[in-house]
């Protein structure tokens, strides 16, 4: 076609994606785009077919872990090699970075080893192995700390965050640690990722403390049940004074199991005994999505366990005096009820609850965010939720998860509420594919009267950009009626500012607390929304 790259003639520039559904419209709207924009005649997009054999090797056998595909798609950019380093050579490669860019959403992975230190390399980089990713970061992070080769694939530090951390709370003997160990089963054997998972108890900790002060048996404290009922009240004790000498002494334990299992994709924690634990503890690892599943079972059925079974749970919820977590008021992400004997009921719960949570399709919409340094000032890494919406396929793809999602009953919902900007671009699809109608939150003065209104304060980003004057949000006076029950939808929970402003606004109108739920495309834990939102009275 050109005669060929190593004739002396040309120069090539390539990148290279995996498409599983080249048929898909989406894709080949894409390549049909790429075709008509090319900067020149020579550029051309090579498809190789994989066939089946590429599968035939598991994911993580090597550190080629991409081979879920049908067609390897090869974007070849090429100019005369007289214009090396002239505009035409560089809008070549802009062109194919541009192709790759709109490819990698709608892609199983990209090819390693084309890829450098150009910043445009990252994103492509991190499909580029697969399940592989973390341990090969690990290996780099190992055996070539200070960076000797530079410009290999571009690989991340190794992780310090798991992708997901399970506290598992609960009444003495609910069966925590039980079911924690079950579902650590289930997520081992029935992802496809591969995942490492591990259940680790944080109350050993203050065992081994408490044994090394008084002199008990720490195997006996934490193994045989009649030896630890009769240490519990000392145990209490124990604890709550050192609680007093060291009043973070709970966030200690909790960052000391985190860093103690660096190593798992999946940390499942039992023996939490804080009350709202996902609101309090999820800042301190703000990489990692924070779940509670609140393990319950009736009295009767835990006091049989405590008298007639010998089962690995701990039964020691009143260690940190906490005797009733299930009368502490704060509301749980997930509820598991442990009344059925056996193994199946945690599985099906393990299966229906926890499992969706790895799906490709959440990995797929994380990749469609792109992260803006310094915007929209020095210091900030912006994370454009909105530009999901503007990625092919990405609002119908991020609709259909906020449907999946949601733990409720949309067959009971009301109204969905959402407040401008954000919320209308995700609100509005949903709506429509629930049936539910909207309830529109604008800022004050833009909707006709008769509305009612609070003090909003400004966002975390309103605020980065010195646009933090205190405004007001107004909806329509009768639009929700008393006691409807309403699912708020934003963009994305940082500070919790915007949310706090639209509870104020439904409370305003009748709507109680409890029958208002609340669902966003993304959380930035760092900012401890949840906290504020906690504080307000959401989540009780």
């Amino acid at each position: 076609m050109h005669g060929g790259h190593g004739g002396g003639k040309t120069s090539s520039f390539k990148r290279c994606l995996f498409l599983k559904h080249i048929e898909a419209v989406n894709v080949a709207k894409i390549l049909v785009a790429a075709i008509e924009t090319r900067p020149s005649q020579l550029c051309y997009l090579h498809l190789l077919p994989g066939g089946g054999a590429v599968g035939d090797v598991p994911n993580d056998a090597t550190a080629f872990g991409c081979r879920d595909w049908d067609f390897a798609c090869v974007v070849t950019g090429v100019w005369p090699r007289n214009q090396d380093g002239t505009e035409t050579a560089q809008s070549t490669v802009k062109w194919v970075y541009k192709v790759a860019e709109d490819l990698l959403p709608l892609s199983t992975g990209a090819y390693g080893a084309d890829l450098g230190p150009d910043p445009r390399d990252a994103a492509l980089a991190a499909k580029a192995f697969g399940p592989n990713l973390p341990r090969l970061a690990r290996l780099k992070s190992n055996l070539d700390p200070r960076n000797v080769l530079a410009y290999a694939c571009p690989l991340p530090k190794a992780p310090a965050e798991h992708k997901l951390v399970i506290l598992v709370t609960g009444e003495s003997c609910a069966g925590k640690d039980y079911c924690a160990d079950i579902w650590v089963s289930v997520l081992t054997a029935r992802t496809h990722k591969s995942l490492k998972a591990r259940a680790v108890s944080i109350s050993d900790a203050i065992k081994q403390e408490y044994a090394t002060a008084t002199g008990a048996d720490p195997r006996r404290l934490l193994s045989d049940r009649a030896y630890k009922e009769q240490h519990r009240p000392e145990l209490t004790k124990f604890f709550q004074s050192q609680v007093l000498k060291r009043p973070r002494l709970p966030q200690e334990h909790f960052l000391n199991v985190i860093h103690g299992a660096a190593d798992v994709d999946v940390l499942l924690i039992t023996g939490m005994r804080d009350e709202a634990p996902v609101p309090t503890l999820s800042h301190l690892v703000p990489n990692s999505r924070v779940l509670e599943v609140r393990v319950e079972a009736t009295e009767e059925t835990r006091r049989a366990r405590r008298g007639c079974q010998a089962s690995s749970d701990n039964c020691d919820d009143k260690n940190n005096g906490k005797s009733d977590l299930a009368g502490s008021g704060h509301c749980p992400s997930l509820v598991f009820n442990n009344d059925t004997a056996g193994n199946s009921a945690a599985e099906t719960f393990a299966e229906t609850y926890l499992l969706p949570l790895f799906h490709e399709d959440l990995d797929r919409l994380a990749s469609m965010v792109q992260p803006i340094p310094g915007f929209p000032s020095p210091g900030i890494e912006f994370r454009h939720v909105l530009g999901i919406s503007q990625q092919p396929g990405g609002l119908a793809l991020c609709t259909s998860l906020l449907q999946a999602h949601f733990t409720g009953d949309w067959t009971k919902m009301d109204v969905v509420a959402c407040c401008e900007t954000g919320g209308f671009v995700y609100a509005s699809p949903l709506a429509a594919r629930v049936d539910v109608p909207l309830a529109l939150i604008r800022e004050a003065g833009k909707l006709p009267p008769p509305t009612i209104s609070v003090i909003k304060s400004p966002s975390h980003i309103s605020s980065s950009a010195c646009n933090d004057v205190t405004k007001r949000i107004e909806m329509s006076r009768d639009l929700v009626s008393r006691g409807a029950l309403v699912v708020v939808v934003d963009d994305v929970l940082a500070t919790g500012e915007t949310l706090c402003a639209v509870l104020q606004l439904l409370r305003k109108t009748g709507i109680g607390v409890e029958d208002i739920s609340i669902i966003v495309v993304a959380e930035f834990p760092m900012h401890r929304g949840r906290e504020l939102l906690r504080q307000y009275g959401f989540g009780e």
